[in-house]
């Protein structure tokens, strides 16, 4: 066993023995960029490295290990099998094969581990526990970023590189603290072909009329309009992308700023959040919750569901979950709906890759993420198109309906908004009051309706008030206004 394996057994048996307690991070800033460290910068002020900058041979014989939320990468695809029960495809493990591969040309062994939620790897992070090199995460703040992670590049070294999307990726306006080397589609529509012809339709259709009328007729045949997994919050977040897509712009979320009322129906914000919610009181969203995210994409894999609004990340998984004798290529991914202001697509950086503070393997670790960034086959089959400036991508298919209306000129893409003082302010806001901690700035509102009895929509305007004066009471609070 390993130094990194046995130094993580001993963390996890002292906070099972409830010894650690709420231990923060060192004081030392040896990975802040100022001093030491992969991020450190050079004699010529460069922090960003490609691998003709790493000294290869000096590494051989290492162990890193990277924590991912992606797990169907590591252990294969969830599918069923002729009886109904769920294995593993292996085929479907691409980092574990290319994590073999680049083992097999730098000597360097990558040790891939799962986590299923952030909260997992906090306690190694928030320790700068040097088991943990690499990580992903889709949910921490800036701050938590910067508190974590190693600064991988500064933006403008980033634009280099992977131009505009550079401004995308996890940043606090001078550093990059993840690199994120492909580009997607944020969420749209994942669809399946063959259960939304079963109520007449070939295609997601362009209006939000049009829209809630196909919704509709799949709700009256027995079929779930949209599968969320509303266990959780977090399927909520999507309706940041949503707002932009209402508005026509792609700043919704962190324009709340703007406004003493972000939570009313006259806000991007707001509106987004009744639509939903709307869809909700009308049986859009799955009647009985799904236990389980996977469970959730099962069902429109299988043809219970009719859809997903999420991203292309979605995508593959859904179609490594069509049952036997079903046609994967069945599952699509789509724009979203007119809503009023044209039809619209979110771009970005994506598939971060992190380095984390404590790890004392930070040009390994280094290695690996760039050698990620030249795999363009791995993007593509983790759904995503690479983007570094000198790799030729290759386009997984999925893109291709939304890839048509672009150039068609019907959808028009909006690139992510960039981190800056609004994005960072409002997030803080929505923490002073209480809503941004699992999505409840969305949460409250969506609960607020109770399918089983008639809509009390002045139960949700009620909470509209209590938000809107909770956020604003926090703005003032905080003295942050729109820059």
């Amino acid at each position: 066993m390993n130094i990194k394996k046995i130094m993580a057994m001993a963390l996890s048996m002292t906070m099972a023995a409830g010894i650690l307690g709420s231990c923060g991070g060192s004081d030392d800033d040896s990975g802040s960029g100022k001093s030491g460290g992969s991020g450190s910068a050079s004699a010529d002020g460069k922090i960003m490295k490609q691998i003709s900058d790493i000294d290869t041979a000096s590494l051989k014989g290492k162990t890193i290990t990277l924590y991912t939320h992606g797990g169907n990468r590591v252990l294969g695809e969830e599918k069923k099998d002729a009886d109904g029960n769920t294995y593993r495809d292996e085929s479907y493990a691409y980092l574990k094969h290319l994590a073999e591969k680049f083992e097999q040309e730098y000597e360097i062994h990558v040790d891939l581990q799962v986590n299923s939620t952030e909260d997992d790897i906090k306690p190694l992070l928030q320790t700068q526990d040097p088991s943990i090199d690499i990580y992903t995460s889709p949910n921490f703040s800036i701050e938590e970023w910067q508190q974590y992670a190693e600064p991988y590049a500064t933006v403008e070294e980033a634009k280099e590189y992977y131009g505009d999307y550079a401004t995308t990726m996890y940043n606090d306006g001078t550093y990059i603290y993840a690199l994120m080397p492909a580009k997607t589609y944020n969420n749209a529509v994942v669809y399946n072909e063959e259960t939304i012809k079963k109520v007449g339709y070939d295609s997601i259709p362009t209006t939000q009329a049009e829209f809630e009328e196909m919704c509709t007729k799949l709700r009256e045949a027995g079929i779930d309009p949209i599968a969320m997994h509303r266990i959780e919050n977090w399927p909520l977040s999507t309706i940041n992308d949503f707002a932009n897509y209402v508005a026509g712009t792609n700043d919704a979320y962190p324009a709340m700023l703007k406004s003493d009322t972000p939570f009313s129906e006259s806000e991007p914000m707001g509106k987004t959040i009744k639509m939903y919610t709307d869809w909700k009181s009308r049986g859009f969203f799955e009647a009985d919750i799904y236990t389980d995210f996977g469970v959730a994409m099962d069902s429109v894999g299988n043809g219970n569901a009719a859809m997903m609004l999420f991203g292309a990340w979605v995508v593959p998984q859904i179609q490594g979950r069509v049952p036997e004798g079903g046609d994967p290529a069945s599952i699509k991914f789509a724009p979203a709906p007119d809503f009023g202001n044209g039809q619209y697509v979110m771009a970005s950086a994506a598939d971060s890759y992190a380095i984390a503070k404590g790890s004392d393997d930070k040009e390994a670790a280094r290695l690996f993420i760039e050698y990620i960034s030249e795999s363009a086959q791995y993007l593509a089959d983790s759904g995503y198109i690479a983007n570094k400036k000198g790799v030729d991508p290759v386009v997984p298919d999925l893109y291709k309906i939304i890839d048509d209306a672009v150039a068609a000129g019907t959808c028009k893409v909006l690139y992510a908004y960039a981190t800056d003082d609004n994005s960072m302010h409002n997030e803080e806001v929505l923490s002073e009051a209480a809503l941004l901690e699992d999505v409840k700035y969305v949460g409250n509102l969506f609960d607020s309706i109770d399918v089983t009895k008639d809509p009390d929509w002045s139960a949700y305007d009620a909470q509209v008030e209590k938000q809107n004066a909770a956020y604003k009471e926090a703005r003032d609070f905080l003295g942050y206004s729109w820059k």
